[in-house]
């Protein structure tokens, strides 16, 4: 049995502690969170103990592994100060929020031989994960199409649409065609969220001669979350909200040297639903468990937030950056 603690009960903490609550494979032994509202009933729904200090409950608490969900300024003070005392870290996505404090966390997790696991949920979406086995189904890839918009988050003040939500499509596009990105470019807009840009619209070029395109934003009264990804065979598409995978298929293609696109079928693919953070904590401890990798490292989710600052200085700078696949 696992002892976890989760740090940060708002919003995103109380469904981690609700999830671990329900595993068999763990104790929910401690919450923190300086909000006192948050605490109490956090506390009183999982039966709980509750503190206003995380490191009043490090010191009190025999805590093995804990979840990270406080505001992303914070993170790499909390979770330092975790990890030198040799926790297991999930830290909510993104991992940092600059990449200097990133390699602190990465550093400090190596140093103290700690797994640091980064929460890029949407990696454990059964419709994300049953594309993957499938991609191999298009034959050679063309381009991706991302759409993730809805309305404004008010509490997210301390980044904007571009860290925090197309870091989730930049990790995803990398899980599925783990190629380098070689180039990009990025417009952004800001109508809403007082400091920070909420929209942006971009290309990113991957090796392989594959587009991807993601349309992203805190602009619209409905949400929306779609991957679309053609290829020579035909199309898939995940409805994220829905955990729903489409395939279309391309009755041109063929194996001569010549093809087109034509209009065919359309199948759905039937999944079992399960919740994705559900998903995401099952790993989490089961690297723990079984001392193995975790499935989503501290690099992968550096790696996230590098290509979500080279959007911001795209946008910034109005340029194509050049990435020469180091990326």
């Amino acid at each position: 049995m696992i002892k976890v603690a989760v740090i940060g009960v708002g919003s995103m903490g109380q469904n981690h502690a609700r999830i671990y609550f329900h595993n068999e494979n763990v104790e929910l032994a401690a919450v923190a969170d300086p909000n006192p509202e948050f605490l109490k009933k956090v506390c009183k729904i999982y039966n709980t103990k509750g503190y206003g200090d995380y490191r009043e409950m490090l010191e009190k608490e025999d805590i093995d592994a804990v979840s990270i969900a406080v505001p992303t300024q914070f993170h790499k003070e909390v979770a330092i100060y975790v990890l030198n005392r040799g926790k297991h870290v999930l830290l909510e996505k993104p991992i940092a929020l600059t990449e200097e404090e990133a390699r602190s966390i990465i550093e400090c997790a190596k140093k103290n031989k700690a797994k640091l696991m980064v929460g890029h949920i949407e990696r454990f979406n059964p419709a994300i994960i049953e594309l993957k086995k499938r991609l191999h189904e298009l034959g050679e890839i063309y381009k991706v199409d991302v759409q993730r918009i809805g309305p404004f988050p008010s509490r997210i003040t301390d980044v904007g649409v571009i860290v925090d939500l197309s870091v989730h499509d930049i990790d995803v596009i990398d899980y599925l065609i783990n190629h380098s990105l070689t180039r990009l470019y990025a417009e952004t807009q800001q109508k809403l969220h007082p400091s920070h840009e909420d929209s942006v619209t971009a290309m990113l070029r991957y090796g392989n001669d594959i587009n991807a395109i993601l349309s992203i934003d805190y602009l619209s009264p409905t949400k929306i979350r779609q991957i679309q990804i053609f290829g020579k065979k035909g199309m898939f598409k995940v409805n994220y909200l829905d955990q729903e995978l489409y395939f279309y298929e391309n009755p041109g293609y063929s194996s001569d040297s010549w093809d087109t696109v034509v209009e065919g079928d359309m199948k759905k693919i039937i999944l079992p639903k399960k919740e994705p953070l559900a998903g995401e904590i099952d790993a989490f401890i089961s690297c723990i468990l079984k001392d193995t990798e975790p499935a989503v490292s501290g690099e992968q989710g550096l790696r996230a937030l590098k290509i979500a600052n080279l959007l911001l200085k795209s946008a910034k700078d109005k340029s194509i950056i050049w990435c020469g696949g180091e990326l």
